[in-house]
């Protein structure tokens, strides 16, 4: 059902081809810009914790391949704010289907899979430079991190999201909070104070999205813990987000109310 349903989504997203090649050239331009910056600053400072430029480049893939899977498979969790406003949740109660299967799937963006795709160069690049030994273990890994850091991050966007259900008006701060907060994780975790690290390691854990797994992929020392950890944090952030929904349903009363 979910591919049925996102096929629909790329139909529509098909009509505006103008518009689809405006969103991808300046998806690109922007993601340019981006690099360019994190290129002036490595360049004038040679490594920032112990970690140099091409490594810092493999955290900003991970960064942005996470952003670009929620953009193109995931896109619907920015809508809830909205779609609880305007009611347009009261279809999706009546259909024969989860709520958060059409949640998840009401709008796709292919900026996503554009952001993919540069997140893809961008590793390749910086792998190219470091010296990381390479083998059929850590290719598993590379998969399976790239899998959880993905879902820990739609986890995020979507507890932030599901927070309309206890706030009024159309618009919701706090998921652009989530995921903005998430430029921080470009850097390494070790650079912040304590304090910060304590809140990305365990209260809104971009170092999994990112620190940890590189970190691992790299040799880095102390990493071991983190990537073995990732699959409970998966569980549990899935788990707040499947809670958070059904409460957030139990309290929906529709704008008639």
């Amino acid at each position: 059902m979910y591919g049925q349903i996102q096929m629909q989504n790329m139909k529509s997203l098909a009509e505006y081809r103008t518009d689809f090649l405006m969103m991808v050239f300046f998806t690109g331009f922007s993601q340019v810009c981006n690099l360019g910056v994190l290129g002036i600053i490595y360049s004038n400072i040679p490594e920032v914790g112990g970690w140099k430029l091409w490594e810092i480049l493999l955290l900003y893939s991970f960064l942005l391949f996470s952003e670009g899977c929620i953009n193109f498979f995931f896109q619907g969790i920015w809508k809830i704010a909205e779609m609880i406003n305007l009611a347009d949740l009261d279809r999706f109660l009546v259909r024969p289907l989860p709520v958060g299967l059409q949640l998840l799937t009401a709008r796709i963006d292919f900026d996503g899979l554009n952001k993919m795709g540069i997140a893809a160069a961008v590793f390749a690049l910086g792998a190219s430079h470091c010296n990381i030994r390479w083998s059929l273990w850590k290719i598993v890994c590379l998969a399976v991190f790239l899998v959880e850091c993905c879902v820990i991050r739609v986890c995020m966007i979507w507890i932030a999201s599901c927070a309309s259900f206890w706030m009024e008006g159309g618009k919701n701060s706090l998921n652009f909070f989530a995921i903005s907060i998430g430029e921080m994780a470009k850097y390494p975790l070790i650079i912040y104070p304590p304090v910060l690290q304590g809140i990305f390691a365990y209260l809104i854990p971009y170092a999994f999205v990112s620190y940890y797994p590189v970190g691992y992929l790299l040799g880095k020392s102390g990493m071991r813990a983190g990537v073995m950890v990732m699959p409970a944090v998966c569980a549990v952030m899935a788990g707040v987000a499947v809670i958070v929904l059904k409460r957030g349903l139990g309290r929906y009363e529709s704008s008639g109310n």
